[in-house]
């Protein structure tokens, strides 16, 4: 299966389950994920090196094909704020722990010296493996999940990657993808 048809399945199935409760949020406390260009250079949960490892991590779940990747469309910089502004202190200090031990992992395997298929096959099967090291698990999964759900929600991918209409028209309860160019909706 390649990546397009993984990201519409993804957004088909996660959609309004995942974006509801983060958007609600946001929209409660009107909150900017994006931030301003200014205030990008600056990180506010995560440190330096954490970022880095997560940002190449982002990228090797979500490369540059003919759409962005994760980081072109600041993936990061959102999950970084979003860190920051929105997830309690509890699942911050748990997210730290399971990234630690994530770190720990992919460093044993050298993981930001493998070429990039191999960084591929590397969390392939870290996330295939239920059994050994599933804190590392644990935090690649909360990043993947993280990183698609941000992706599929940020402007430059809704606009110009997936069907987006600004402006809702007629409600069509039940329409097949192939009626609307083949794409999923954006959220």
């Amino acid at each position: 299966m390649d990546r397009r048809s993984v990201l519409k399945y993804v957004a088909a199935l996660t959609g309004s389950s995942i974006l509801a409760p983060i958007s609600g949020s946001v929209l409660a406390q009107g909150l900017d994920l994006t931030r301003t260009k200014s205030s990008l250079d600056q990180l506010q949960f995560f440190d330096v090196n954490r970022f880095e490892l997560l940002t190449q991590i982002m990228d090797v779940i979500l490369p540059r094909t003919d759409s962005p990747s994760a980081s072109d469309v600041k993936v990061n910089y959102i999950m970084d704020n979003m860190f920051n502004q929105i997830f309690p202190a509890g699942y911050q200090a748990n997210f730290l722990t399971l990234f630690a031990e994530l770190k720990r992992y992919l460093e044993s395997k050298q993981f930001t010296r493998l070429l990039v298929n191999e960084q591929v096959q590397l969390l392939t099967d870290l996330e295939l493996n239920t059994a050994d090291n599933a804190q590392a698990r644990k935090a690649y999964m909360d990043i993947k999940q993280q990183t698609i759900t941000y992706y599929l929600s940020t402007e430059e991918v809704a606009e110009n990657h997936l069907n987006y209409l600004p402006i809702p028209g007629r409600y069509v309860p039940s329409i097949s993808v192939k009626e609307v160019g083949g794409k999923a909706w954006a959220e």
